[in-house]
């Protein structure tokens, strides 16, 4: 459980003309990791080659790209974009050339119904325009043919926005004096529904714009054309109409309807008529496409074909059996149990299903590798831990465990992050009766609220809320003498949370072989609670500064790893001496004995002075600066816990004192205190409770992932073709 699931790796050696048949089984198996063989090459010393690109990727891809577009075309919405087996059956007939015919056809005959539908819809709103502009120049008195140019005078008629009418009235009037008319007024909003009929997006267009005429002398025309376009002024070119404008532009409205339904009809007619057939060759293709993908990673020769792929150590024979019954006993499988630092592994993770959603904490930070420790069952556990001790109080815990409970039932996309929020909500009801938190109400607030403003209840102190006796509770966090208790408190669990990660290090590092890492895992933790000891010691609590103590705790296990970062270094330079070894006799294989011997010796005695005196200097940063000084940052990080709390209950008060005060008031003051108790109450919660989770997430990340979790692996997906 604290490890990612064990993995085989499969080497499968099919035939050439058996690749489909073992891409179905696999398919159907559907608990094989496929991965691209170049990543094993030099294992089969040239026997097999990466197999290229077919040209039904490309193909598939392209003709997926062209189906999408189809049904876009044709306004499909997923949810009716669904098609039976019967019409994939069909599909799978067809060839890659047939369905692109028939997508071509499609395409066509779709392309020119809704190039009909834009230029009907286009002439639509166009003719509906000239029937507004017709209705409101009417008004004015005059018909559409008194727009234009006349004798001496020309006529501007068109839309204006309103909060610029003012401003063109007094630019006409500087620059042309008297000699114009301008008149402007408000688009009608009866006149606009009726001409838009049901159509409330189009008729909300005309709010805020102004139907106007500017009349000036032809001579003046250029002039206030460029001040109309500098006010942004739209101009209405009326078309020829007879002298029945209005109801030749009425029908003209009404033959484009009908025109348009046509279309949408005939559109939705060929989407009714094709939707199960696209799909179905949508489906069909994505298929395809998924087949070549994968025999993209397959190695080939002459005649056969070369998987590798991951499954549970637990399924292998499952694989194994399915394989060999396909095909006849007409395959290789080779079984492979990989080393656990392998980086090409991927991992699987199996928790607890009620654990589950912390693996999303998890991944955030990155997804386990195949070597790490599974962090997810201590997560579960320590992260709502800390969160509660962050957020304590009964009732907003309890609104958090509604809200997550919430979530989790009736929000299928939030249901993790409902699951995780239950957990944290339930923490937080556990350390608000710890601390003695209801809604804000604790001993503290009820001293606060007597002290601050006098007031006392007799119904509220039955309920234990204004309490002046200690209740049954551990203690009160904003109480002088149980502050100093609980930083001390935070620091311990710090010192406690780390030395977890540090002993998981310990022992992942052992089971692996490298021990000198593996025993500086557990030397640090005896540095980390030398820190702590030193922090105690500094601040004065429970112990004072001691020399004997001090060696014991502090440099003892600083000496120790700087001992132990020197021979690991010093190992690490004759492990690359004997690389360097190797890498001399194979390039010297035909060279005398004795050239090969002097190579050797030149690796072993390439360090010098300064080389050991870098190893020196390394050692002293390691031991001092990257264990002990990082530690004491560590551990007073964890104080966060305590700061965290009390802000929130110092914030909680605040309003606390403020509905009381509201109270006071008398009858008139109910429902001010009620605002004000709610208000503050979502205020915290909100506020309060992102924070903790913030907090809760960089301890997670910053003090504890560091000492043992490196993340960066692979996720574990089964090959599937849908």
């Amino acid at each position: 459980m604290l490890k990612p699931v064990e993995m085989r790796g499969l080497r499968i050696i099919v035939l050439e003309e058996d690749v489909e048949r073992v891409i179905k089984r696999l398919d159907a198996l559907g608990n094989v990791h496929l991965t691209d063989v170049r990543e094993f090459l030099e294992e089969f010393e040239g026997l097999i080659q990466p197999s290229p690109a077919e040209e039904a990727l490309t193909k598939t891809a392209e003709l997926l790209s062209r189906i999408e577009d189809l049904l876009n075309l044709l306004e499909t919405t997923p949810t009716s974009a669904s098609s039976p087996s019967s019409a994939f059956e069909a599909a799978e007939a067809l060839t890659l050339e047939e369905i692109e015919r028939r997508i071509k056809e499609l395409e066509d005959e779709a392309k020119r119904l809704t190039a009909e539908k834009e230029r009907l819809e286009e002439a639509l709103s166009q003719a509906r325009a000239n029937l507004l502009m017709l209705k409101h120049l009417r008004e004015f008195g005059v018909g559409p043919g008194f727009v234009g140019e006349g004798a001496f005078i020309c006529v501007f008629a068109g839309i204006l926005p309103r909060n610029v009418r003012e401003d063109l009235k007094r630019a006409l009037e500087e620059s042309v004096g008297e000699r114009h008319f301008f008149a402007a007024k408000e688009f009608r909003s009866d006149a606009v529904n009726e001409v838009y009929e049901e159509e409330e997006e189009r008729a909300e267009e005309w709010k805020g714009k102004d139907f106007a005429v500017v009349v000036a002398l032809l001579s003046d025309k250029e002039k206030v054309e460029r001040i109309l376009r500098r006010y942004e002024f739209e101009f209405w070119h009326p078309p020829p109409l007879p002298d029945d404008a209005i109801s030749a532009v009425s029908e003209e409205i009404s033959a484009l309807k009908r025109a348009k339904a046509e279309k949408v009809q005939a559109l939705s007619e060929m989407r009714e008529k094709h939707i199960q057939a696209l799909t179905a060759m949508r489906e069909f293709l994505r298929v395809e496409h998924a087949k070549a993908r994968a025999k993209m990673l397959f190695g080939r020769s002459e005649r056969v074909r070369v998987l590798h792929g991951w499954t549970p150590a637990a399924e292998v024979e499952r694989v194994i059996s399915a394989l060999k019954e396909e095909l006849q006993d007409l395959c290789v499988v080779e079984v492979l149990k990989p080393r656990r630092d392998d980086r090409r592994v991927p991992s699987l993770l199996k928790n607890p299903s009620i654990f589950k959603p912390f693996e999303k904490v998890i991944e955030l930070f990155g997804h386990p590798s195949y070597r790490d420790i599974d962090p997810t069952l201590i997560t579960a556990i320590i992260f709502p831990l800390l969160f509660g001790m962050m957020f304590p109080d009964i009732g907003h815990g309890l609104v958090l465990l509604l809200l997550g409970l919430i979530l989790r039932i009736k929000m299928k996309s939030m249901r993790e992050m409902g699951s995780i929020i239950s957990f944290c909500g339930a923490f937080s009801m556990l350390f608000g009766a710890i601390f003695g938190e209801f809604f804000g109400f604790s001993v503290h607030a009820g001293k606060l609220v007597k002290e601050s403003i006098g007031f006392e209840s007799e119904p509220l102190k039955s309920l234990g809320i204004l309490l002046h006796k200690q209740p049954l509770f551990l203690f009160d966090p904003l109480e002088k003498e149980n502050i100093e208790m609980f930083f001390v408190i935070t620091m311990l669990i710090g010192a406690i949370h780390m030395t977890l990660g540090l002993i998981l290090n310990g022992i992942n590092k052992l089971s692996e072989g490298e021990k000198l890492e593996g025993v500086a895992s557990f030397v640090k933790i005896w540095c980390m609670f030398g820190a702590l000891y030193f922090l105690l010691a500094l601040f004065n609590f429970f112990f004072t500064f001691d020399m004997q103590q001090a060696i014991i705790f502090i440099l003892l296990p600083i000496l120790l790893l700087f001992i132990l970062r020197v021979l690991s270094e010093l190992r690490h330079g004759e492990e690359t001496a004997g690389a360097a070894e190797t890498g001399a006799e194979a390039t010297g294989s035909g060279k005398h004995e004795g050239s090969s011997a002097n190579a050797k010796a030149n690796v072993r005695v390439k360090r010098s002075a300064m080389d050991y005196m870098l190893i020196l200097i390394d050692g002293v940063i390691d031991a001092l600066l990257e264990n002990f000084f990082r530690f004491l940052a560590n551990i007073v990080s964890y104080g966060r816990i305590l700061a965290l709390a009390l802000c929130h209950a110092a914030l909680i008060e605040v309003f606390i004192l403020l509905t009381f005060m509201c109270l006071k008031m008398g009858s008139f003051g109910i429902l001010p205190a009620s605002i004000v108790f709610l208000f503050g109450t979502a205020l915290v919660i909100g506020l309060e409770a992102i924070m903790a989770g913030i907090h809760t997430v960089r301890l997670h990340f910053y003090e504890w992932f560091t000492k043992f979790y490196e993340g960066g692996g692979i996720p574990f997906k089964p090959f599937r073709l849908r």
